[in-house]
């Protein structure tokens, strides 16, 4: 799920700088606020973005790979996914199903190898 992550704040991060917006943690924290819930982590985040000397002059495909090979970063990532997991809500959902006849009676998704 990291490269997900990482897609997304440089996606993020491309957008933020392509309409002339200043990098910060508020805006960080505004725009990924399904992942970044902690204001020391949207800090954390800026402030290694900011090492990484991201300006608006990078396409998005170059920001992704700065992203990719800074080693703080990818701890950032792992870190913000690792805490993500932890209070995603998990549902359970029951399938009560009559099945006649030949074939298969599936409910979900289907795995063929």
């Amino acid at each position: 799920m990291d490269f997900i992550t990482t897609g997304v704040i440089a996606s993020t991060v491309y957008d933020v700088l392509k309409h002339g917006l200043k990098l910060s943690a508020g805006v960080l924290k505004e725009r990924l606020g399904q992942w970044i819930k902690e204001d020391i982590v949207a800090e954390a985040v800026a402030t290694e973005l900011t090492k990484l000397g991201i300006d608006d002059e990078l396409s998005e495909v170059a920001i992704y790979r700065r992203l990719e090979q800074s080693p703080g970063i990818t701890a950032l990532i792992h870190d913000i996914n690792a805490n993500a997991v932890v209070v995603a809500p998990s549902t359970i959902s029951s399938v009560t199903q009559t099945h006649s006849g030949s074939g298969d009676n599936i409910a979900g998704n289907k795995i063929v190898q």
